[in-house]
């Protein structure tokens, strides 16, 4: 399903979602200030989009997926808008996965020193003057 939303109308959602499942990360565990990409957009299906981006929490130490997991379920209040499903990534690391067919995909796993908590928008309607060129989206 292609969503008829603007650009402008995903970003402030999506990364504002990426910021509630990385403030879960237990405060003891952040070793730096947290970061958050811009983001870029790519093709999900023809003249349609989705828009990526991510923000990493540098930690001491990995934090535990599977706490993790059941803090999202019992204190977020968005937890019942998701599929949550805890599984490992391609090198058998532990990943979380955020799946809503209204809110986008959002993965969470370690990446070298940081927790990343990677977005992906639902597809929507692309619009170039509307939305931006993708040189310009990507810049951001």
């Amino acid at each position: 399903m292609v969503s008829q939303q603007t650009l402008a109308e995903i970003k402030p959602v999506v990364k504002g979602i990426e910021q509630e499942v990385a403030a879960f990360v237990p405060l003891d565990l952040v070793a730096g200030e947290v970061y958050s990409a811009g983001g870029s957009i790519s093709d999900c299906a023809p003249g349609a989009v989705s828009w990526g981006s991510h923000t990493a929490v540098p930690v001491s130490r990995p934090p535990d997926l599977d706490e993790l997991t059941a803090e999202l379920r019992a204190r977020w209040s968005r937890a019942g808008d998701f599929e949550v499903d805890l599984t490992e990534g391609s090198t058998q690391e532990p990943r979380l996965i955020l799946r809503s067919p209204v809110l986008g995909d959002y993965y969470v796993e370690m990446i070298e020193e940081s927790l990343q908590v990677a977005s992906f928008s639902t597809c929507f309607a692309y619009d170039e003057e509307r939305d931006g060129y993708a040189w310009e989206i990507f810049a951001e």
